[in-house]
């Protein structure tokens, strides 16, 4: 990993919106959710895409944009953030599409596994008053965000602990932002690209293909577009990351968004 290149949003559209312009071109957003589109919260269900970004993403859809949103939240939590027409939505970081069919036998017998080591997980956070452990359909959070640095430093050596007692056979262990995850291993976001046409059909080294996401699981969709297109981290400098480009927060990318919906009814023919 290296250190992105910050970019300005203007540069940043201009470069997308001259890549969409070629014949052929994927023009496809895979835009992550929680500190990509809406801003971080306290508490996951707080969260909210704001409306301006929402109305910018009809926009671009009309104007012929592809769109997928790539969560770690179910999808149907995700569809309730993003209630648009023509957009996408993977939920459990890719697992899930919305409105597809149902997971496979093996991720169900691991979704119950997972449901008994959440129950569980009382113990663990029992004076940790700003620990929320939020229930995913294959995984389970333990969001700490709340807590300051010492009672976080604490509370991760206990949950390390008391999750090494734990059967996680076919699940792996993620330090997100703030965060604390067990999902199924040998998922994640990367599969997005393989299973969103509109990604997998992409040219080499297309830019008007282009990732965007604040979090460590956004790495892995990074990686996954590593030869296809154009991928932007979200937040501050110094950060390592798979990403070329990075933006300061969700302002930088709604304004990336809204100059891209510009350029493109701007081209559009009358």
């Amino acid at each position: 990993m290296s250190t992105a290149t910050v970019t300005a949003p203007a540069a940043l559209a201009v470069d997308i919106a001259r890549a969409a312009r070629r014949r052929g071109a994927a023009r496809a957003l895979i835009l992550d959710l929680d500190g990509t589109l809406a801003p971080i919260a306290a508490r996951p269900r707080d969260a909210r895409v704001p409306a301006a970004t929402l109305r910018t993403l009809t926009r671009l859809v009309t104007e012929g944009w592809r769109i997928a949103i790539v969560s770690g939240r179910s999808a149907a939590d995700a569809r309730r953030l993003v209630p648009l027409p023509g957009v996408v939505i993977f939920g459990s970081h890719g697992i899930e599409r919305y409105g597809a069919p149902s997971s496979s036998k093996r991720l169900r017998l691991i979704a119950r596994r997972v449901a008994r080591i959440a129950r569980a997980s009382r113990g663990v956070t029992r004076g940790f008053a700003g620990v929320l452990v939020e229930r995913k359909p294959f995984g389970c959070a333990f969001h700490h965000r709340a807590l300051d640095a010492r009672a976080r430093a604490r509370f991760l050596r206990r949950l390390r602990v008391w999750l090494s007692e734990r059967d996680l056979r076919g699940l792996a262990l993620l330090d997100g932002n703030r965060v604390v995850e067990l999902r199924p291993a040998g998922l994640d976001k990367g599969v997005v690209v393989r299973r969103w046409h509109a990604a997998r059909s992409a040219e080499p080294s297309d830019r008007s293909l282009v990732a965007i996401g604040d979090d460590r699981t956004d790495e892995d969709l990074f990686a996954a577009c590593a030869h296809r297109g154009l991928t932007v981290s979200v937040g501050p400098k110094g950060r390592s990351t798979l990403a070329r480009r990075r933006l300061g927060g969700t302002a930088a990318v709604h304004r990336v968004l809204s100059l891209l919906a510009d350029d493109a009814s701007a081209e559009a023919p009358r």
